[in-house]
């Protein structure tokens, strides 16, 4: 399906700068390696990357339903590129401290927060804004994130840290300026979703203006939680997967890079099926077909001790994963309104992202009172519960008629 040159331009941007969120991922823990070995300043990197969407994400939300989408991705991948700029300098000059990376890993955060939900906001305004052109642009630019971020980034990111340390933040750099120029050509058009918006009340009364519509909405509601329990068994998952692959596959420490690298084929094999596979069998099946299905696989991992059977069902889980997100996006952007996409996206991204602590916290209790097979076993399950649950609320039927009174 033709989706012009406009979204070509978005996808390209948004492959390119997931590229560089991927090489900085694998590279700034390397960095930090250099600078200290205790596992806790290890953990601050990581944490001050991911807390901004915590922090963020609702004022974020805000500011791109305020603004111009265009010009906030712009704004953004410029000011991740002068950040990466900063460091690549500080490694030159050898002046790299904790403090700096930290700060650095906390800014590169809120750029992707601000990126993320402006681009996933734009979308409707720069296709055709019916199921079939919205799950084709979702299902492409999913595609682009995983490549990008999981598949291509983190091993050129690693390779050039090994090549020269500066090499990897440099190259970053001039992703992110690459992606800012190719927004930057993108034409503005008639649609609501790049244009701005008169500024109508507080930033409160504006976040709890969005916070509103996806409590109040039956099917944005059931969604944001469906997704948030089952960040709760996925981030379960990963968190583990170090611990399964030495102590259960047997596998060596590139093994469980090779674990990591199948999950990403699967998840763009997904976000590229996701449309063609949801007007088959239509919406409603696909996110709950795919969230009982990822629970089966997360399943199989905690019962088998195959290295081969461990990576077929990590590639199934990427790829129901991916075409999960692109239908709950998809949806949403046929229910939200486009002036209100921002703040009900990114009060949905909150919710989900509340589930990923407590997953991670939830599989090491288990594997330490128990044994890693047990956690696998138990989120598994769990997520089959999820998706049986969900059933009156997300299947064809309920969705067909949410978007249906919505667009009427």
């Amino acid at each position: 399906m033709p989706l012009g040159s406009r979204f070509h331009r978005l996808f390209g941007a948004t492959l390119v700068s997931s590229a560089g969120t991927g090489m900085h991922a694998a590279a700034v823990p390397l960095l930090a390696l250099q600078t200290t070995t205790g596992p806790l300043a290890l953990s601050a990197v990581v944490v001050a990357a991911e807390i901004p969407w915590v922090l963020l994400s609702l004022h974020a939300g805000v500011v791109v339903d305020r603004l111009d989408r265009r010009k906030v991705m712009v704004w953004a991948d410029f000011a991740r590129c002068a950040v990466l700029t900063g460091l690549a300098a500080l490694v030159l000059t050898g002046r790299v401290d904790l403090v700096r990376l930290v700060t650095a890993a906390f800014l590169l955060g809120v750029g992707q927060v601000f990126f993320d939900i402006a681009a996933q906001s734009a979308i409707p305004d720069l296709v055709p804004r019916d199921p079939r052109g919205l799950a084709v642009a979702n299902g492409r630019i999913a595609a682009a994130e995983s490549t990008g971020e999981d598949f291509a980034g983190p091993p050129l990111g690693s390779a050039l840290f090994g090549v020269g340390t500066v090499l990897p933040f440099a190259g970053n750099a001039l992703s992110f300026a690459a992606s800012g120029l190719l927004i930057l050509s993108i034409r503005p058009g008639a649609g609501r979703a790049t244009t701005p918006r008169a500024r109508r009340g507080s930033v409160r009364g504006e976040i709890a203006e969005g916070v509103r519509w996806l409590t109040g909405n039956r099917t944005l509601r059931a969604l944001a939680v469906v997704s948030c329990l089952g960040n709760v068994a996925v981030t379960a998952q990963f968190a583990m997967l170090a611990l399964l692959a030495g102590e259960v596959l047997r596998l060596p420490d590139f093994g469980f890079g090779l674990l990591l690298t199948a999950t990403a084929v699967g998840a763009t094999a997904g976000g590229l099926a996701a449309a063609a596979v949801g007007r088959w069998l239509g919406p409603g099946t696909v996110l709950l077909v795919g969230k009982s299905g990822v629970g089966a696989a997360i399943l199989v991992l905690g019962l088998v001790a195959n290295p081969w059977v461990a990576a077929a069902m990590m590639a199934v889980t990427g790829a129901l994963m991916t075409a999960e997100k692109v239908v709950v996006s998809t949806v949403r952007q046929q229910i939200v309104p486009g002036e209100l996409l921002g703040r009900v996206l990114s009060s949905s991204r909150l919710v989900v992202m509340a589930g990923g602590p407590a997953g991670a916290a939830l599989g090491g209790v288990l594997a330490t009172l128990f044994a890693v097979q047990v956690a696998y076993v138990a989120a598994g399950a769990f997520l089959v519960v999820v998706a049986a649950v969900s059933y009156p609320v997300l299947n064809n039927r309920a969705l067909a008629s949410a978007t249906a009174h919505q667009s009427g």
